[in-house]
């Protein structure tokens, strides 16, 4: 009879470049609500998937002006990007821009891997690399792509495990999945079909695996039509309460991860609506609507899955809006300058307000330093400048 070894312990030994940790010690210290040398009510740690290196740049701004733990999160065709198509490539352009950036920083970053799939060649190659070069990697083996279907639960459990066997000598936290996530983030990350992860499976899963981040599905979506316009997403909170108490039972450290958790903001909707109109009514009418129609995840639903042991929120969609949001009004206010660094810091100060929001939103702020403004008067407004709205807020 095979007998049963337990998952190897995640290293907390290790010592990443400065002020880089793992995923987990960051996450941990947020469900525990650990800020300084005081404790408060949990809060949540959101993963901020970069795709330029504005994206980093802005995310970094937010992270030093509220002293928030900063989470980078880098997809498959983010690192793509970086890498000029080689992921590879890609993963040691924006691990060493990362840590060079954080050895210059007063708060700790973590790096991570979103939606590694490691039942693929080509997956396990990244996911291999991230393990190198990252200080986590999400082992997401939770979607059979050939069939469309769910991962059968064995397999699924034994592909994350090898992640977990090869990770977390090394200090490298990982995350897995179990259950299937609708909707499409990017060319990498799509899914016609969800599934809400079932208790029973999910018990066997966080034991035999050892993973102590996971992403179960509650309802969530990727993407920025998360439903039917005008009306609301609904989460199963009563489940992610049932596997929280699964958790603390097998392993009180294991903190949950909200994939598809974009809120979309409608003051940014309503600013990109007017942009485009004063642009030309062409492009309003051709766009006007599918902008209106966008839907997001509702913020007092992710505040429900906090209080559940949810202590990272992925965030991706509604940063690519804002990006575009602040792009139009870029151009709208100046459509001749040929300074493109303008753009540029245009762009990046759009989506630094929304990462500001965010971590505002998530209670991210004040962990490492007391914020450098009063987080009640900040207001997440594209009419105005980064400069200004910090003013505003001191």
């Amino acid at each position: 009879m095979k007998v049963f070894q337990s998952p190897p312990s995640l290293n907390t030994t290790r010592r990443f470049p400065d002020n880089m940790t793992n995923a987990h010690a960051l996450l941990l210290k947020a469900k525990m609500g650990e800020k300084g040398n005081r404790k408060e009510t949990g809060y949540a740690v959101p993963a901020f998937n970069v795709t330029t290196f504005q994206g980093i740049n802005a995310a970094f701004k937010a992270f030093e002006l509220l002293g928030s733990s900063g989470l980078l999160a880098f997809s498959n065709s983010a690192l793509k990007h970086f890498g000029l198509g080689d992921p590879l490539f890609g993963l040691e352009v924006a691990s060493e821009y990362v840590a060079k950036m954080a050895k210059r920083s007063s708060v700790k970053i973590a790096t991570h891997l979103d939606h590694g799939d490691y039942t693929s060649e080509a997956g396990r190659k990244v996911v291999q690399g991230a393990v190198e070069m990252l200080t986590s990697v999400m082992a997401d083996n939770s979607t059979d792509h050939n069939t469309k279907k769910s991962t059968d639960l064995a397999d699924n459990i034994g592909y994350t495990r090898e992640v977990v066997n090869m990770a977390h000598p090394v200090g490298v936290s990982v995350e897995g999945e179990l259950g299937v996530l609708a909707g499409e983030e990017d060319e990498d990350t799509k899914s016609d079909f969800s599934t809400y992860t079932n208790p029973d499976e999910f018990e066997k899963f966080i034991t035999e695996t050892g993973v102590l981040l996971i992403a179960p599905t509650i309802g969530t979506m990727h993407g920025p039509n998360k439903g039917k316009p005008g009306q609301k997403v609904k989460l199963n909170i009563e489940l992610a309460h049932e596997l929280l108490k699964i958790a603390d039972r097998v392993q009180p450290e294991t903190v949950f991860v909200a994939h598809g958790a974009s809120t979309l903001y409608p003051q940014v909707v309503e600013y990109t609506v007017n942009q485009m109109g004063q642009i030309g009514s062409a492009l309003a009418d051709r766009f006007t609507q599918t902008w209106k129609d966008f839907v997001g995840t509702d913020w007092k639903q992710i505040k429900g899955l906090i209080s559940a042991g949810f202590a990272k929120i992925n965030t991706d969609t509604e940063n690519r809006q804002t990006y575009l949001a602040g792009l139009l009004g870029a151009v709208n206010e100046n459509s001749a300058k040929i300074d493109i660094r303008w753009y540029d810091n245009q762009t990046t100060d759009a989506i630094t307000q929304s990462y500001i929001m965010k971590l505002i939103m998530a209670g991210d702020y004040g962990v490492w330093y007391e914020p450098k403004i009063n987080v009640d008067k900040f207001v997440f407004d594209l009419n105005r400048s980064l400069k200004e709205a910090i003013e505003a807020a001191k």
